[in-house]
């Protein structure tokens, strides 16, 4: 950038100061902002022009050294401002470089046609385009200074002419005029003297000009060669390329770059377009270095000349890793499709800016759509989607995009191969930036994101399996309801028949005792009798009561005093009930499923708790029954006693489900432990 102000201040001593000036010329303000950037870092003054009359005016106006020109733009485009450029005489000789997504041979020649010297493709590669402007800037500078030294030495001609015209004029008055003539020779010879040493300052730069250039070449990082035309042997190369190929420094063979193409046939047809067009870019091409190892490169070439004769410049740019990227990107594009088929899940993205819209295969084949008969977008999908569905969808989609936060639901969908299938829809979106230089604000969403999966196996599963367990809880309420009537039954015989037989055999053994008095031997015998027929009757009792108790016949209430009494009279523990509001009217299934629930509670506080003190608190209300049962005792870990399948707490969680009601357990190590019943009412208190 100093070598090129340098050059530019020496040819235009009116701006010793001011540094280059590039124009650049583009209708898409945001395609600018990259490039002006840039160039202003590197010290650039940057005019821009939005149209191709703009860039006329501004051209003729400033004068730039430079001209970045876009090809297509509303009105004239970049061709027919090249051509208005060059006709005008203030502006033909300033540089222009296209600025094109154009790379049609036809396209390039126009260019050329048209007065360009050079060009650069869409998107701008900021490094090529630094280096294409400093080229072409140094080229202008040092025709400025050509310019510049040719018009000194026409007036340094000119001058000559003059004192030429003196001295015949002289030679008429050679007696009168000789020592003005002699001061005239002496001028001219002190003029001719300068010529020749500005001539040879010209040389020196010329020559140090034609160093900077070997110097940039050989510093750059891009291999850069020169070979023979039509042989093509090298002829020169920088050091990247001596590395990029395992050449040595030094070579004392001639080497053939044709011989280091694997392909034969693209090298054959590379020669062709060379021959033909005189260059070509970006041409992708496999190479073999000496050592036998292959390697990918970019090639850009071009026919010039070298020592006054034809040669080809070639530039090179290795993308091998990226050739790489793109095989591992192909395998992993291959694997997430497979991967994609079996789990039945296709991903797809919208992009709501540029309104492009992307499906995976697997998408396709979920919605029964042919990737070749079927325009990927919205209004496909929705009508694919189930007529029912697509309110839901639309709502989704909407509240989606109005506030950006990812969402998922369940829709049918219907495709042209007349399958209805359930699929599972997940979607979030991707905040975008606004568009403009330095401008960072988020906007309406960049794209939508998201999958589809085809859940319609595991929903017919899920299905399945939820009217298998409604089974298996109808199959389970109805074994508990025979169950209960069976200890019912049970308990009923045996305390009103087995109850009577021992009661009247208890008679006959206190008649016996009074026949027996006399013996008091026989006595004892019948008291033992009696003692034994007692103890029965108890058990007997005892047994019909665990059974079934009595007391439930009476209320909730009367079974629970009951039960807190006996409990506290077998385990020895404090156990007390609490009544808040009147004894609640329910039936006696609902009373049976309460009792039993609070009896299993009890059971594992005798059991596990280790407690001293144990509290039954039933609360009634109008609408809902609550009832707990509270112990001081070393406590537990619910979660992990419902993950060691606790079959104790399943029970008692199914008994309260199946009246309608729900149970929760409070407890952790060492805090003891409340489990609570909540049982909705429909109907009110018993008066």
């Amino acid at each position: 950038m100093s070598e090129i102000s340098a050059h530019l201040s020496d040819s235009d001593s009116g701006n010793i100061n001011e540094p280059p000036a590039i124009l650049i010329v583009d209708d898409m303000p945001a395609n600018l902002g990259l490039v002006v950037d840039s160039l202003a870092d590197q010290g650039f003054r940057v005019l821009v022009a939005l149209d191709g009359e703009e860039a006329l005016e501004r051209a003729q106006f400033s004068q730039p050294d430079l001209i970045l020109l876009d090809v297509k733009m509303p009105g004239i485009d970049g061709f027919e401002t090249c051509r208005r450029l060059k006709m005008n005489e203030r502006t033909r000789d300033i540089s222009v470089i296209f600025m094109t997504s154009l790379t049609g041979i036809e396209d390039l020649v126009e260019g050329f046609a048209a007065g360009g010297a050079d060009y650069v493709t869409k998107p701008v590669r900021i490094d090529e385009m630094m280096a294409r402007i400093s080229t072409h800037l140094a080229l202008r500078a040092m025709h400025k200074q050509l310019v510049a030294q040719n018009r000194q030495l026409s007036n340094e001609v000119s001058v000559r002419q003059q004192a030429e015209a003196a001295l015949a004029r002289a030679r008429d008055e050679l007696e009168v005029r000789v020592a003005q003539r002699t001061a005239e020779l002496a001028q001219a010879n002190a003029s001719l003297r300068l010529e020749i040493e500005e001539r040879r300052r010209a040389e020196t730069k010329l020559l140090s000009s034609e160093a900077r250039f070997r110097n940039i070449v050989e510093t750059s990082p891009l291999p850069f060669c020169i070979t023979s035309m039509p042989h093509g042997s090298l002829l020169y190369m920088n050091e990247p390329f001596r590395k990029l190929f395992g050449l040595a420094a030094r070579i004392d063979t001639v080497i053939r770059i044709v011989d280091f193409y694997v392909d034969p046939a693209t090298r054959d047809r590379l020669v062709r377009q060379l021959r033909m067009l005189g260059g070509f870019r970006n041409t992708e091409v496999n190479f073999r270095r000496p050592d036998g190892s292959t390697f990918w490169a970019m090639l850009t070439a071009r026919v010039a000349s070298f020592d006054d004769a034809p040669a080809i410049y070639v530039g090179l740019n290795d993308v091998t890793a990226r050739k790489l990227a793109e095989g591992k990107l192909r395998a992993s594009e291959a694997s997430l499709a497979n991967a994609q088929r079996l789990a039945r899940l296709g991903d797809w993205e919208w992009d709501t800016t540029a309104g492009v819209i992307h499906w995976s295969d697997e998408m396709y084949r979920i919605l029964g759509l042919a990737p070749h008969l079927s325009r990927p977008c919205y209004r496909t999908f929705l009508a694919a989607v189930h007529r029912e569905d697509r309110g839901m969808v639309r709502l989704a989609v909407r509240a989606l995009l109005d506030e950006r936060r990812p969402y998922g639901l369940d829709c049918r969908v219907r495709g042209a191969d007349g399958v209805e299938r359930i699929v599972q829809f997940q979607a979030e979106a991707m905040p975008g930036v606004g568009v403009g230089v330095g401008v960072g604000v988020a906007t309406q969403p960049l794209k939508l994101v998201g999958t589809i999966q085809d859940i319609t196996e595991r929903k017919s599963i899920e299905h399945e399996l939820l009217e298998s367990r409604e089974q298996l809880r109808e199959l389970s309420a109805y074994m508990e309801a025979i169950r209960e009537e069976e200890r019912k039954r049970i308990a009923m015989e045996i305390h009103d028949e087995l109850g009577q037989l021992l009661t009247a055999l208890k008679m006959d053994v206190s008649l016996l005792k009074m026949r027996l008095a006399n013996d008091s031997d026989a006595a004892k015998k019948v008291d033992d009798m009696r003692e034994l027929v007692e103890k029965t009757i108890w058990m007997v009792r005892n047994v019909a009561s665990h059974l079934r108790p009595a007391a439930l016949n009476f209320g909730i209430v009367s079974a629970l005093e009951w039960l807190v009494e006996d409990f506290g009279r077998r385990k020895g523990l404090s156990c007390q009930l609490w009544i808040n509001g009147r004894e609640p009217l329910l039936d006696d299934a609902h009373a049976t499923a309460v009792f039993r629930i609070v009896q299993a509670s009890l059971t594992n506080v005798a059991r596990h708790a280790g407690a001293s003190r144990v509290d039954v608190t039933l609360t009634n209300t109008e609408t809902t029954l609550d009832l707990y049962v509270s112990d001081d005792g070393c406590g537990f870990d619910p979660a992990a006693a419902r993950k060691g399948y606790s079959y104790g707490l399943l029970g008692m969680s199914e008994r309260a489900r199946l009246i309608g009601g729900s149970l929760r357990i409070d407890s952790s190590p060492e805090t003891g432990t409340v489990v609570s019943i909540h049982v909705p009412l429909g109907g009110g208190e018993r008066p």
